[in-house]
């Protein structure tokens, strides 16, 4: 029993979660400084826009950062352009969006835009590292922007600037200095690799592009529909609350989806497909009971002692946090699986499950909200994450399944 739980502890999800949760402790620095100095509607533009910006980057990468992870492209100029195309036409769509949706400034607008072509720049050139196995090359490069938004903040405390384009225009510029980082890698170490192939099918791509889209805004989706339907301060309290009580089980949901789909797709069987799971459910589980107790504990601390009262966290709210948190891991396994195993006619067809999703978390977000305030939100969206991941492991679950042994008959 010992040599099994020694293994656990050696899982490469852990290892990723930690440094994910390195990054993840910047973008929660990064947060909570900000909520103590900004103005709580200045905080809630930031949260508004690094929302958007962060829905919008990952978009921007079009499906190809998941064809680069199942294909051997070359990373040069050809794959670059290809990718580009469809970057800035996402980027000019988030920028409209921000316009007629939110009201935003021009100045943000711009930011807006930049932000999201830049950042699926980045995503693509990061994928490309993970595909060959540079772990430590493509997290860095993937995480980079928390790190970033940690020195943005530090940045708006210490000139006393106390508004949100402040920290915003550092973090467009960290997502391009980036971008341009690993693309210039990439491109200097292009010959030196077999592959010579940049072509790709674009209905894959998009497929994955639909897939991930659709949960991507799941995990935007509290704070783009609050300002339509609580007040501008329960936009400022959930950028705290996802700050302190969110930011674990998002690190764990990209740790999972980050190190299990290579190991997935590199398992030979399925009784090795299964065991692999089995293990990182088991670690992640402990994880999560023992993240949860300290969330519960923590927050009321934080709460009074580093913002000095200016945002309350109540018990229900942390509950509702936790519960979402957890629906959202549960998703993170079964993505994982849809990468990794499916087959590109289960990937459509989960794509459009997958918006299905979407549109119950927000009627049900909605619905929420009337009922019990922030609260119901979290919960709402919940349910958009349990029936995707509900329905992804239903579709991938005979990935997983054993032979049946045929019968032979003696005579």
């Amino acid at each position: 029993m010992k040599p099994d739980v020694r293994a656990l502890w050696h899982s490469p999800t852990l290892r990723t979660a930690v440094v994910y949760g390195a990054a993840g402790a910047g973008f929660a620095g990064a947060n909570l400084i900000l909520a103590r100095v900004l103005p709580t509607t200045e905080y809630a533009i930031f949260t508004l826009v690094i929302a958007l910006s962060n829905l919008g980057y990952a978009l921007a990468s079009t499906g190809v950062d998941e064809i680069v992870n199942r294909r051997r492209l070359e990373a040069g100029p050809k794959l670059l352009a290809r990718m580009l195309v469809g970057a800035s036409a996402i980027g000019l769509a988030f920028g409209v969006i921000g316009a007629v949706g939110y009201g935003l400034a021009p100045s943000l607008i711009a930011m807006l835009v930049v932000s999201s072509i830049a950042g699926g720049a980045m995503q693509v050139a990061g994928a490309q590292f993970q595909s060959e196995q540079r772990f430590g090359l493509s997290m860095s490069l993937i995480q980079s922007p928390n790190i970033v938004l940690l020195l943005s903040a530090l940045v708006v405390l210490f000139a006393g600037v106390h508004r949100a384009w402040v920290a915003l225009l550092c973090s467009t510029a960290g997502f391009v200095l980036a971008a341009l980082w690993g693309w210039v890698r990439l491109f200097a170490e292009r010959h030196d690799k077999p592959n010579r192939e940049s072509w790709f099918p674009w209905p894959e791509a998009l497929s994955f592009a639909g897939l991930n889209a659709a949960g991507l805004l799941l995990v935007q989706l509290e704070r783009l529909v609050l300002p339509y339907v609580l007040p501008l301060h329960d936009l400022a309290t959930y950028g705290v609350l996802a700050a302190i009580a969110g930011s674990l089980f998002r690190v764990l949901q990209m740790g999972i989806g980050y190190s299990l789909i290579p190991r997935l797709r590199a398992a030979g069987d399925v009784p090795r497909r299964r065991k692999l799971i089995a293990q990182e459910a088991k670690l992640i589980a402990g994880v999560v009971t023992a993240g949860s107790l300290f969330i519960w504990f923590v927050t009321p601390l934080a709460e009074r002692w580093f913002l000095a009262g200016k945002y309350h966290l109540s018990g229900s709210l942390v509950i509702a946090a936790i519960v979402s948190g957890v629906a959202k891991i549960l998703n993170a396994f079964s993505k994982a699986t849809v990468t990794a195993l499916a087959e590109p006619r289960e990937v459509a067809f989960l794509n459009m499950l997958g918006w299905a999703s979407v549109g119950v978390g927000l009627v049900a977000a909605i619905v929420g909200a009337q009922l019990l305030g922030l609260a119901g939100v979290l919960y709402g969206v919940g349910l958009g994450w349990l029936m995707r991941a509900g329905t992804a492991l239903y579709f991938t679950s005979r990935h997983l399944r054993l032979p049946v042994p045929i019968a032979v008959t003696v005579p």
